[in-house]
């Protein structure tokens, strides 16, 4: 059975190893993964003080990663070579990022002009 995660809510110290020689500051949304049984125990403890939550965990194992820009041996970027079309050179991997779609700013229209008011004669 897979152990649960927690998130830290409360910044709060805590054993940073099986005996408790050492501390370790558990920072705010900290995100922590236990290993081993004694820091499932530990943040077992901060749940109960109200210090940590457990976390659901819906997303895969994989997170895909962001493209990265490949690089020349200088370090300056790298262009797309135009005869294959197949590769992006431009690219680590060898794919360009899928393009998101933008919004289409639209215009605001103009307030309407005030008819100018004739001053009735007395």
């Amino acid at each position: 059975m897979a152990r649960p995660k927690y998130r830290i809510i409360v910044p709060k110290a805590g054993a940073a190893d099986e005996f408790g020689a050492t501390a370790k500051l558990y920072p705010v949304d900290e995100i922590v993964d236990p290993v081993d049984d004694w820091q499932d125990d530990v943040m077992k403890t901060f749940v109960e003080n109200g210090w940590a939550t457990e976390v659901k965990v819906d997303a895969p194992d994989e997170v895909a990663e962001e493209p990265v820009r490949a690089r020349n041996e200088d370090g300056t970027l790298k262009g797309d070579d135009p005869d294959t079309p197949d590769v992006n050179e431009a690219w680590e991997g060898g794919e360009a990022p899928k393009k998101k779609a933008t919004k289409k700013a639209t215009k605001k229209k103009a307030p309407a002009k005030k008819k100018a008011t004739k001053k009735k004669a007395k």
